[in-house]
């Protein structure tokens, strides 16, 4: 294996012509276009440093945990913009550590099983923060805060769900063209990269954090869906 620190850019990019970044544009678009190339040129930076992916993971992770902090703390619109560029940032460095992994073939269970709570636990906190800046702006007494905490929990019992349904060793299906019908579904799927952006709402942060609460439910729904397959009964 070549030294971390010595790999192209070129072949940090091949990776963009994977299947996983084709099954990325099905499922979570907005994150695969706004967030995977910007990654690129952060992987190499990242290997340059001769940062592990775990290291990089847990830089993700201590910039998560600021959020709230972010949006209690700081000026009111300051903090608006630093909590909308921390989840930003946060979404970069989520594709940075998985794609240094498979560069530099130091992939592991450890590594996959922190990125994965890191990330739940980022969307937690961001919806958090996002629901503290709503009650700041509006002059609420916590409840936009206690609402968006609620949608958090939900999206993250959607995912509990998701994964206690998952069929066992199951095969990934080959990618097929998308049909028309299925464009509103994959848009609205591929909707959770924009989230950080909701931040910068202003006046309208209340209707941020019911959006927050309607997809939290929907995705609770999806999720549920293959409980009721006829295979299931």
């Amino acid at each position: 294996m070549a030294a971390s620190d010595s790999i192209p850019l070129a072949e940090i990019a091949a990776d963009l012509r994977g299947p996983r970044f084709r099954a990325e544009l099905r499922t979570s678009w907005a994150i695969a276009v706004l967030y995977r190339l910007p990654a690129v040129p952060a992987v190499w930076a990242a290997a340059r440093l001769g940062l592990s992916p775990t290291q990089v993971t847990y830089l993700a992770l201590l910039l998560a945990l600021t959020m709230p902090l972010q949006a209690l703390f700081l000026p009111l619109g300051l903090a608006s913009v630093c909590v909308a560029l921390s989840g930003i940032v946060f979404q970069i460095l989520d594709c940075v550590d998985g794609t240094l992994a498979r560069i530099t073939r130091r992939s592991s269970r450890r590594g996959a099983d922190l990125d994965f709570l890191t990330d739940m636990a980022q969307w937690a906190l961001l919806y958090l923060a996002i629901g503290l800046l709503a009650d700041r702006t509006l002059g609420g007494s916590w409840g936009w805060a206690a609402l968006a905490a609620g949608a958090a929990w939900v999206r993250l019992y959607a995912r509990v769900i998701r994964d206690r349904l998952a069929e066992p060793e199951q095969a990934p299906p080959a990618p097929v063209p998308i049909r028309a019908a299925q464009w509103p579904v994959v848009f609205v799927t591929g909707l959770s990269g924009l989230i950080p952006f909701l931040a910068l709402a202003g006046g309208g942060l209340w209707l941020a954090v019911l959006f927050l609460l309607a997809y939290a439910v929907l995705d609770l729904l999806d999720a549920a869906l293959p409980l009721f397959a006829a295979d299931r009964a």
